[in-house]
Order: structure tokens, then sequence, then C-alpha cells
């Protein structure tokens, strides 16, 4: 299915030279000098690419703002201003797109669930996750009602639930439904193109993947019809689930969801219709609150422009960093003095809350992310010759492995998307960006396909030539108010650093042309 112009890591590595052996991966240490074995990109500087210690201290900083940002919260908007801080000392315009949302806050200790069974027996039961943008009890009664134990499971239950039960059934049913992630949850399974790095790709951990949960189908389903909803993780550890921020990006729901491990279940379902359950939520909704998205704008000598996005809120240090790969290569090209194009760093809000931003009462009744920032600034958009998307850097992999959470001590899986029809000519600048790094601080893919767009997808669904970074550990969502700090590396960020600063000096230098794969790239338009 590949572009014959890709390269295979074998091939690059005859053009670059052996690797030098690889350094230890010990968490937040100086990374060893970047080895001089392998070619170096054309018009490329290693020596002012930001260093592991620099990313490190900003990761540090990010944890310290929050270390859970969600949508429109002090903590998020505090990282926002920290951009556009950095941003313009760096020499770039910012301007700004500001958004109102009623923000939703919960802490996992303001959750819980309650059973009295028809015995009179009562158990209280571990709440493991919240639904994000549940219906709050917060100042209200909790909602109690019959346990009805759905015998459909999975996201697409709802409809059969609708289908079984009576609307009178329903009305007085807290409803239970297993979620179980075996067979790959709601993600497909991913698929790369010929050459990765290293070459082979360490295996994909045959592990359930807590990150590809649902929920929000049968939530939208039965929201109107029963009191309350009880997700179940049925085929994973508790603690692998714990504090999973799922489903995100919800408008506001009308009843509490809350959800519970395999051992909650198991009860849950031996007392389905001879108990009632007592849940509550006590989220904190905050009408009116701010977000804002930011557009950094670094002026060169031609108005083409090179667009890059991610975007700022999220639930963990891993999953908004994205703004802080943006802030790497800013810092980068602001110390580049023969640039070529003008770039355009997008750092958009919203995409963990476009549906409380979206809602035309309560919120701002507009997109935003990068869709959002896309059509604020149009321009920048159709003057843009490339493009590159950057989520999720530096994590190390974690893994429910026969029902043990705990790491694997391997990099997590970097997932490369390219724009659609164009993987020849990204493929061949991503494996040439890869030249001389350390192969046991990257495990990088170009994905044929089942991997989620991301918010660099709004930007290849332009067809602007370009790739997007999407970080995939299991802990993606965990909304854990200890925070993933200790499972990220800025070694292996540096890595993805090193890796998007020379792709992007290709974008700055190859011609439109070029980069739309209707030209020739030589070996000398890409190696010094």
């Amino acid at each position: 299915m590949a572009s014959t112009i890709i390269r295979s890591r074998r091939d690059m590595l005859k053009l670059a030279g052996a690797l030098p052996a690889a350094g230890a991966l010990t968490g937040f240490s100086a990374l060893p000098a970047l080895a001089q074995s392998g070619r170096a990109i054309k018009g490329h500087d290693p020596a002012v690419v930001p260093t592991a210690d620099t990313l490190g201290r900003w990761l540090r900083q990010l944890h310290n703002f929050g270390p859970i940002r969600a949508t429109g919260t002090p903590q998020c908007r505090a990282f926002e201003e920290f951009l556009a801080t950095e941003m313009g000392k760096l020499g770039c315009t910012v301007e700004r797109d500001q958004f109102r949302l009623t923000s939703w806050e919960c802490d996992i200790k303001d959750c819980s669930i309650s059973v009295r069974e028809d015995s009179g027996r009562t158990r209280k039961l571990e709440v493991i996750a919240y639904f994000p943008f549940g219906g709050s009890t917060l100042g209200k009664d909790a909602v109690t009602g019959k346990v009805l134990f759905a015998e459909a499971e999975g996201e697409e239950a709802g409809a059969a639930i609708l289908a079984k039960y009576s609307a009178a059934e329903l009305a007085d049913s807290i409803v239970v439904i297993n979620m179980p992630l075996q067979g790959g949850g709601i993600r497909g399974q991913v698929t790369f193109y010929p050459g990765t790095f290293p070459d082979h790709l360490p295996p994909i951990s045959p592990a359930p993947r807590i990150a590809s949960q649902g929920g929000g189908k049968p939530m939208a389903a039965l929201e109107t019809k029963c009191k309350g909803l009880i997700l179940c993780y049925n085929d994973v550890s508790d603690e692998a689930a714990r504090y999973n921020y799922l489903p995100f990006s919800q408008p506001h729901r009308k009843i509490p969801g809350v959800w519970v491990g395999k051992s909650g279940s198991d009860y849950l379902k031996s007392v389905s219709g001879k108990a009632v359950a007592t849940v509550r939520c006590d989220a904190r909704l905050t009408p009116n609150a701010r977000a804002d998205s930011l557009m950094a704008t670094m002026k060169g000598p031609s108005d083409q422009v090179v667009f890059m996005t991610t975007h700022t809120d999220g639930p963990n240090e891993v999953n908004d960093n994205g703004g802080l790969g943006l802030l790497a290569c800013a810092t980068y090209f602001s110390k580049i003095r023969d640039r070529r194009r003008t770039f355009a760093f997008s750092l958009p809000t919203g995409h963990y809350a476009s549906g409380a931003i979206r809602d035309a009462v309560t919120g701002s009744g507009r997109a935003s992310g990068t869709g959002g920032n896309m059509a604020k600034w149009p321009d920048l958009v159709n003057r843009s010759v490339a493009q590159m998307a950057l989520e999720q850097m530096g994590a190390m992999e974690w893994a429910d492995e026969n029902l043990h959470w705990g790491p694997t001590h391997r990099p997590a899986p970097e997932h490369w998307i390219p724009t659609p029809n164009m993987q020849g000519q990204i493929g061949r600048m991503l494996l040439a960006s890869t030249s001389g790094l350390d192969p046991k601080l990257s495990r990088t893919g170009l994905v044929i396909s089942g991997q989620a767009p991301g918010e660099g997808g709004s930007l290849r669904t332009r067809g602007i030539p370009g790739i997007g970074l999407m970080g995939s550990p299991h802990y993606f969502f965990r909304c854990d108010p200890r925070g993933v700090i200790d499972k990220l590396n800025p070694q292996v960020m540096h890595n993805q650093i090193m890796m998007a600063t020379r792709m992007l000096t290709m974008m700055d230098r190859l011609t439109p042309e070029q980069l739309k794969g209707t030209a020739p790239i030589a070996d000398s338009d890409i190696f010094a």
C-alpha cells in the first residue's frame, strides 16, 4: 500500500551509517550527546534545538499549573497565558480568540455509589472514574433508582436497552452497562506503512487499550430515559482504568454517570432488579468561564506559511503538552537566520470541551479547536504550503498486562499521520528526520489507518501537505490528581522535537510542488 518513494529503515541506515549505542532512559536526566554518525539535514542546526533539560523544566511547569487543566479553569488559563507570554518573547505576533463555556470539574472523592438490596443489606461501591460533563448532583439530592443491569453491552448498547425495557422501567432505574475493551474498544487496530524507527518496532502490547473506551452513545440514548448511568470496566484492572476521563468533549449531560471496575460490575449484575442504587457525582460547574485560543505568527521573508497546531486543554501532562512542542519549535526557528517562510503556531482551546463551547445558550455557540482557529484566521490557512500537528509527547509505555498495570520500560507508540495520498514524500521526510537519533528513545511509525485524527485532522482534510504526531500511551486520558509526570521522559520528547524541527526545516526549504509530490525530491534537497 505504501508508495515506492518511501525508504525502509535499513535503506536509511545505509545512507546514515551506524547508530550510536542507546543511553538509558532515566527520567529527567540529561540527554546523551547527539550522535554525529547520521547524515545531517540540510539547513538544520541541532545546536539550537531546546535541550532535554529545558523540555523537562517545561513539563514540570505544566504539571505545576494543574496537573489537570480542564477547559476554562484557572489552571488551564494559566497554561494559555504562559504560552502567550513565551511566544511573545520569541518575537511572535500573538492574537486571541476568546470563548465562553460552563466549565466542568470533578474530584473522584466527590463521587459515590451506595446500594441497598431488597433484603436490607447495604454496600458501597468504589467509583474509579466519572463521566465528564455528566449531570452534577452538587447542591442537589443524589439520584436513586432500581438497579437495571443491561444484557446488552458496549458502545451500541443504548438501542438494545430501549427496545427491551419499557419507559416506566427505565424511568425509575439506574442503568448499568458493561463496556468491554477486548477487541479494541472504539479504536481500530493501527497499521503502518513500511519504514519505521526503529526498524522493526517493538511489538504492540496485547493488553486492552484503556484509552479506547467509549460511553458517549449509551449516555446520549438513555439520558432522558433513566435516572443515572453506571458504566463498567469489566476486562481490565481497576488501577489501569482509574481516573479515565472518557468519553471526552461531551455536551453537558442531563444525568450523572460514573464508572466502576470488574468487581462492581459483577456485584451489580448479581443484584439487578433486587436492589436500588444511589449515585452521587458532585461536579463543579462554573458558568461563563473563559478559554482562549491563540495564534502566534513568526513572520518570515515569504508570505507562504508553515502551519503548526495542537491543543492546550487536557486531563494530564502528556495529553496537552503539544503546546510545549510548538514552543520548542518556535524557540528553534527564532534562532534560524535563513528561515524562508512564515510560521504560524496555532494553540487552540476546546479540544476537551467542544460540546460545552458549541452550546448556543451557555457557550459561545461555535467551533473551537484547530477548526475554530482555521475559521478565525483563514488567510494563514489559505497561504499554508505545509503543516504539522504535535500532541502527546514524551510518553513512556504502561500497559495492563494480565490485569497488572505497570511500565513496559519502552517509549509509548508514536503515530505520525500523513496528509492522505502524500505518504510517499511525507514518509521519506519522516524517516530522514530520524537520522543519527537513538532508536531506543523512539517508537515511530507512519500511520495507514486506525488512529483518531487529532487536532491535525482539520489541516489534513484541507489537503495541506504535512503530518501529525499522536502519541499513544494507554494513560492518554488519565485524570489523576497526582498527574502522570512520572510516566514522561524528556529524552523521548527531545527525540520527537529533533524530528519535528528537521521535518519543519524541510518544509521551510522544499518547493510547494515538492511538498505536494508533483516534483521530485533529491537526496541533495534533504541532506547536507
